[in-house]
């Protein structure tokens, strides 16, 4: 097929647009063939080309891998980064944190909404995709339902597993609250803390920097929330808010830890985050646990080498072991434990240091290297260095009959010391498993312990599928392991498929879809790949190649195996993801992971608890745990004897590891969350396609969207069937069997099926038992099409209106050919009309022009009689004007002579007033000076009497105080006596016991003469104080005399020399005064001259003017001309405004 693409700016600005905004569009040939049933995708696009975007992608009309690419990248960039399909959430990182969609209120609305209130039909269709979604209803599942429930969290690395995990438990804890209001509050519960606040344990014992990611976790985690239920029997009766479903504790199992990456990393990875956190501690504390760890760096140890940063997540690895000690002391790791966890990696980075050598004497035996190395080993160990020579240079063989000891090569005994160095690193991760779980497990934890029986919610963070250039044998175990729960994700998927066809009514033999068994059966069957690899491991001189051979030959009728033409130790294997190719270049090794007698006997002499004790213990629990029952009920064959030679390999393991999870898991109801990176910049708002598709490829999104649309990949909402494709519906043929009285859905499911019965009719195939097939069916809400048939109606829909079209264009044109005839025929109406006024016009313009030509004789004779006036006026006014000219020349000059004399008369008769002026300056000067010298004499005489004066006075007043003084001292003396007196007669009196009245009256006149003698004592008092302000007020003004007499001699000086100045300043002023005057007087003859000019000028415009006007009159009664009458009159009104200018001019020149 023939069809043009749309090209973009770049991968950012591609959209689903409908190529609006693309730069340019290309041809190109496509082939069907490679497109599913031979149908091109169409964009979910509307009628106006823009997307039409939807949070649940169940909903795309169109469902293809482009269509749910571009929903979800529409969403990425709209700050949506959840993203619902059916019962998985997409979760897409946005590398940068949303605050608002994880706010309290938020939490409180999804519990309240979710779990708490009562809503019909889809609750989900009520709150927008969200991991407080998914957490919700597993809380009401467990708690309503007594259901367990799991959530299974996956993706590559970087695409936010961990921080999803957290999001969702904290939630869990937060629903068990009950209905909220959601306060601003955060929320917290203790059992979930101490869950997080161990997860720096794991992601230091397991986790590490890749090429992807800082913080990559390199093992599979199940975390299991423990709730208390309660009385179950009253589940049924009780009410919602008095249910109890209250957490716990939680435990969690692990997985399929990478144990080469103990051993080996590549340059620009680090090994696990541990190492370098000890190293970086200061020297006293990792003394502590081993002298030999003191002044040592990466570079000491072989297995971690140069880091190529110090810093993960924005802490150095010195302050991130500070955090680790303290979480490791709040789980009870303190003291004796803690110096055991941490030799136990002292010695995992000891034995990187070891190294050997071919024996001298014998090639096929090796010797120590390094004996130095080997020593510290040795003390770190706490074993003999004899002993651990021995198991790491010699292999103890075992059979049923005999018992002999094998020498290893120099190569063996490397891969011995780095197999023992990832035996003891993976026990002492199970070890920290089991000692966080003892910490936070409901089991010792719940009130005093004790209690067993717990509802459960599990939270399953595991590695997502892998497909890189190079896989080995962990990408291999990772992909099986996505195969079981891929197997597992198409059976729920299924199942909810099965719940909407149920709920719209469709037939469930509709349902035909493709699960992964042919893929399990190809690795795990009986001619499969993990038989296939465990017995190669068996064999004495088991290889890589030879395993490849014989699961090739094995299986080669299996469509699921891909070999490999180049190289014979590589095969493929057809996911469900995808196409996978393994290098199987140490498979073989790589399962042998049965630690030999040797090593395990040297593990126990050491005084180290994890190698004595702990070496053989698998379980991540100390707690006893439940009979799971296994999926398949077939019995195992009867048990043999061991030995050493035969031994559970890697594979074995993980498998019974992975079966026993998924019996687990099958055991709840399962949710998923599907975790995406959208690019590798780790940088928001972009998204890169080829990336992006390949993780929903191997999230399985592809694939369960397709399984839910296996039979009808295609679906629309019934109104909308019947709003778009109505104009296909011939009801006559095809009759509805709705009727008025019938619900809207009711009516809009048989008008839709009648619709789609007649737009769909000629694709109708039979079957082979030769019933009629329909490309549709038709749902109580939704409409459900086959392959190929909504294209079709689609292609129809655009014939159907196109032949709507042309009907609709029929009359319209013939309404436009109807408006243009009867506008033709107002046209030539009109054009009669214009020509008969044309005519008429004519006419009367070849009488105007005989007309015009009579005047234009007139108007030449009267125009040479005006030019002969005009001339002769022009000539009179010339000889006036030149007269005047003469005129006023005669009157300048004789002007001038008369300006000239009289100022020769001026200039001498100002010489004599400025003699005569001079003269009497020094007159006036002469008497001024006598005055000045007259008034200093007298005022030196009027001063000096003044002293005088004042000294007399100053002298009669001293006398008068004197004597004013003598006479107060005198009346006090009198005063004294007096009182004396007064006092021996007031004694006398007082002795005497009766006074006559004679005696009164002389006491009263005694008193009253102290009276008088008191007030003139007082009165004297007064004026002598007078008398003394009064002379200190003469001193004060002699003082001052003094001071103006000296103030006035200084100013009749200055006074002299200003007077002085000022007739200078006179004599130079009346000098200008006069010069001014003469030039005024110069300037008023000559404006008197101007203005007699302008007067005669401004006379003569107005008469001028008049003429003019009259001119005028006459013209405009007489001329025939109108144009020429029109010129006359503008020049006519030019000259009137330049006259009345003029005259405007000169009368304010003149305003007298």
């Amino acid at each position: 097929a023939d069809v043009e693409t749309p090209e973009y700016e770049d991968e950012k600005a591609t959209i689903c647009d409908g190529g609006k905004k693309a730069k340019k569009w290309i041809e190109a040939e496509v082939d069907l063939k490679d497109y599913n049933h031979g149908v091109l995708p169409m964009q979910n696009v509307d009628e106006h080309g823009n997307m039409r975007c939807f949070a649940d992608m169940v909903e795309l009309p169109f469902l293809h891998e482009a269509g749910i690419l571009y929903n979800l990248k529409q969403r990425h960039l709209d700050c949506f980064p959840y993203t619902r399909t059916g019962d998985i959430i997409i979760a897409v990182n946005p590398f940068q944190w949303f605050k608002e969609i994880y706010t309290e209120k938020v939490r409180a609305q999804y519990s309240n909404t979710l779990v708490w209130e009562d809503h019909e039909g889809d609750v989900r269709k009520l709150v927008d995709p969200h991991v407080y979604e998914v957490s919700a209803l597993c809380y009401k599942g467990l708690a309503f339902k007594g259901d367990d429930q799991s959530i299974l969290v996956s993706g590559e690395s970087g695409a936010g597993k961990t921080e999803t995990v957290k999001i969702a438990m904290n939630h869990i804890a937060s629903v068990q609250r009950g209905k909220t209001s959601g306060s601003d509050d955060s929320f917290s519960d203790p059992v979930v803390n101490k869950v997080l606040e161990s997860n720096p344990l794991l992601e230091a014992f397991g986790n590490a920097k890749t090429r992807r990611n800082d913080n990559s976790s390199r093992f599979g985690k199940y975390t299991q929330l423990q709730f208390d239920m309660g009385d179950k029997s009253l589940r049924q009766f009780a009410d919602k808010s008095a249910i109890k479903c209250k957490l716990a504790g939680s435990k969690c199992d692990v997985y399929l830890l990478e144990k080469n990456r103990i051993t080996y990393h590549d340059s620009a990875e680090r090994t696990y985050h541990v190492f370098y956190q000890l190293i970086a501690a200061p020297d006293s504390e990792k003394g502590s646990f081993w002298s030999g760890l003191k002044g040592t760096t990466n570079e000491s140890f072989r297995y971690v080498g140069t880091a190529p940063t110090d810093t993960i997540e924005g802490m150095k690895d010195g302050d991130h072991f500070k955090e680790t000690v303290k979480v490791l002391k709040t789980i009870g790791v303190s003291g004796d434990k803690l110096n055991t966890l941490f030799r136990a990696i002292a010695i995992v980075l000891q034995l990187g240091n070891c190294s050997f050598m071919k024996d001298p004497s014998d090639d096929d035996k090796s010797v120590v290297r390094d004996k130095k190395e080997f020593a510290a080993l040795g003390e770190c160990m706490g074993v003999t260095e004899a002993d651990l020579v021995a198991c790491l240079t010699e292999r103890t063989m075992k059979t049923r009959t005999e018992t002999y000891k094998v020498p290893l090569h120099a190569d063996a005994s490397q891969e011995a010391a780095d197999a023992f160095a990832q035996e003891i690193y993976s026990r002492t991760f199970l070890w920290l498993v089991r000692a966080i779980n003892d910490a936070t497990c409901a089991e010792f934890n719940y009130e005093g312990g004790g209690k067993s029986d717990f509802g459960i919610i599990g939270l399953l963070d595991i590695f997502g599928f892998e497909s890189f250039v190079r896989n080995r044998f962990e990408q291999l175990c990772i992909n099986y392991c996505n195969e079981k729960l891929q197997a597992k994700f198409t059976e729920d998927i299924f199942r909810s498929v099965q719940e909407e066809y149920e709920y719209e009514g469709i037939p469930l033999d509709e349902i035909k879809y493709d699960d992964n068994t042919d893929v399990l059966d190809l690795i795990e069957g009986k001619a499969g790949l993990l038989n296939m690899l465990n017995e190669e491991c068996v064999r004495p001189k088991g290889t890589d190649e030879a395993f490849v051979q014989k699961a090739l030959a094995a299986n080669k009728k299996s469509p699921c195996l891909i070999q490999s033409k180049l190289n014979r130790k590589e095969f493929g294997i057809h996911h469900y993801a995808g196409k996978v190719m393994y290098d199987s270049e140490g498979f073989v090794f790589s399962n042998q992971d049965t630690l030999p007698t040797d090593l395990s006997d040297c593990a126990l002499k050491s005084p180290n608890e994890i190698l004595a004790k702990h070496m053989t213990n698998d379980k991540c629990s100390n707690i006893a745990e439940k009979e799971i029952a296994a999926p398949s009920g077939k019995r195992g064959a009867p048990k043999r004897a061991k030995s050493n030679l035969v031994a559970p390999t890697v594979w074995t393991k993980y498998k019974g590891q992975l079966l026993k999870l998924m019996a687990m898991l099958k055991q709840t109801q399962s949710r998923y969350i599907r975790c995406i990176k959208p690019n590798t910049y780790k940088k928001p708002y972009i998204m890169q396609h080829v990336s992006t598709i390949e993780q929903l490829r191997c999230a399985g999104v592809v694939a369960a969207v397709t399984l839910s649309r296996s039979a009808f990949p295609n679906r629309l909402e019934n109104k909308t069937v019947r709003f778009k494709f109505s104009t296909m519906w011939d009801r006559t043929k095809f009759p509805s069997k709705s009727s008025a009285d019938m619900e809207p859905q009711l009516k809009n499911h048989y008008d839709c099926d009648a619709l789609l019965s007649c737009a769909l009719k000629p694709l109708e195939t039979k079957n082979k038992e030769g019933k009629i097939v329909k490309m549709f069916v038709v749902g109580k809400t939704r409409s459900y099409f086959r392959m190929g048939a909504l294209e079709y109606l689609e292609a129809n829909r655009t014939k159907e209106m196109g032949t709507q079209a042309i009907s609709i264009q029929r009359y319209i044109r013939g309404w436009f050919i109807r408006k243009e005839s009867q506008e033709g025929d107002k046209k030539k109406r009109k054009a009669i009309a214009t020509i008969q006024k044309w005519y008429m016009a004519a006419q009367k313009k070849i009488k105007d022009i005989e007309a015009e030509k009579k005047a234009m004789i007139e108007r030449k004779k009267r125009a040479e009689r005006e030019r002969k006036a005009r001339e002769k006026a022009e000539a009179k006014a010339k000889a006036a004007r030149e007269a005047r000219l003469a005129k006023e020349k005669a009157e300048r000059e004789a002007r001038e002579a008369r300006e000239k004399a009289e100022e020769e008369e001026r200039e001498r008769k100002e010489r004599e007033a400025a003699k005569k002026k001079k003269k009497m300056e020094e007159e006036a000067k002469h008497t001024f000076e006598k005055e000045k010298e007259k008034k200093i004499k007298k005022y030196k005489k009027e001063v000096k009497t003044k002293e005088k004066e004042l000294d007399d006075k100053e002298k009669r007043w001293e006398a008068e105080i004197t004597e004013i003084e003598e006479e107060c001292d005198k009346v006090e003396k009198e005063r004294d006596e007096i009182l004396e007196q007064i006092a021996k007669e007031e004694a006398k009196l007082a002795a005497i016991p009766t006074l006559s009245d004679k005696e009164k009256k002389k006491l009263e006149d005694s008193a009253e003469i102290i009276g008088y003698l008191r007030k003139e004592n007082k009165k004297l008092r007064s004026q002598t104080t007078q008398l003394r302000k009064d002379f200190d007020t003469m001193q004060e003004n002699n003082k001052r005399l003094l001071e103006a007499n000296a103030y006035a001699g200084a100013s009749f000086e200055a006074l002299n020399e200003q007077s002085k100045k000022n007739n200078s300043n006179n004599s130079k002023l009346m000098q200008n005064l006069d010069k001014y005057k003469k030039q005024n007087q110069k300037l008023k003859e000559d404006l008197r001259m101007r203005q007699g000019y302008y007067d005669a000028e401004a006379q003569i415009r107005v008469n001028y003017q008049k003429s003019m006007a009259q001119i005028m009159e006459m013209i405009q009664d007489q001329c025939d001309d109108a144009q020429l009458t029109e010129d006359i009159l503008v020049l006519a009104l030019e000259c009137e405004s330049e006259a009345k200018s003029e005259l405007a001019a000169a009368e304010a020149n003149n305003p007298h």
